[in-house]
């Protein structure tokens, strides 16, 4: 499996398009293979011929033609999609992708994001083993914080969190909050102590 993972951006915006490729380069192993504007033609066909791992686009860029946009690229289930977003942003806009990028959000809170879209915190061979970032996560979830909780504490998204939450879900191969109470014991993420003042 290659160690690269391509970015394909669609955007009428140059700074939009630049700050990508300047987030990308934060993080090793991610390469923005090129950029596309909504308005080019056989985008669709273009987009996909690249085989890219993640595919960014900027909804206003496409404007009437974002749905069909994404049928077609959805076509391919190995691709990854992303939109940039604002906070102002139309939620039957915002709630068409399931990975977000938020265009006003603070420099390290948009690479944490693309780290999480891209599953890019735990190389593969050491896939058992939790991150910082999730190790924080999942103590914040024993003591009984909300998924919103987190978010506001850690300064991430709730979506961020919740990513966070299905891969050390998945690494751990445990479910329920009760599975990673005693889990987080065992291996003294928390104490009991703490697990008992819990609200």
């Amino acid at each position: 499996m290659s160690s690269t993972k391509k970015i394909i951006v669609i955007t009428n915006s140059f700074l939009l398009a630049a700050g990508v490729e300047s987030l990308a380069l934060e993080i090793r192993g991610l390469l923005v293979d090129e950029v596309f504007s909504g308005s080019e033609k056989k985008l669709c066909e273009k987009v996909l011929l690249k085989k890219p791992d993640l595919i960014i686009i900027d909804p206003v860029s496409l404007g009437e033609h974002l749905i069909p946009t994404l049928r077609t690229l959805r076509e391919e289930p190995e691709t990854l999609i992303a939109g940039l977003v604002s906070e102002s942003m139309k939620e039957n806009v915002k709630s068409k992708f399931s990975h977000q990028l938020v265009k006003d959000a603070p420099k390290y809170q948009l690479i944490e994001e693309l780290q999480s879209i891209i599953g890019k915190y735990i190389p593969e061979e050491n896939s058992k083993t939790l991150s910082k970032r999730e190790v924080e996560i999942l103590k914040n979830v024993v003591l009984g914080l909300s998924n919103k909780d987190v978010a506001d504490k850690l300064f991430l998204s709730v979506h961020t969190v919740m990513t966070h939450r299905k891969k050390i879900a998945r690494k751990l191969g445990i479910k329920t909050v009760s599975g990673l109470t005693v889990y987080a014991l065992m291996n003294k993420i928390v104490d009991m102590r703490e697990v008992e003042r819990r609200t």
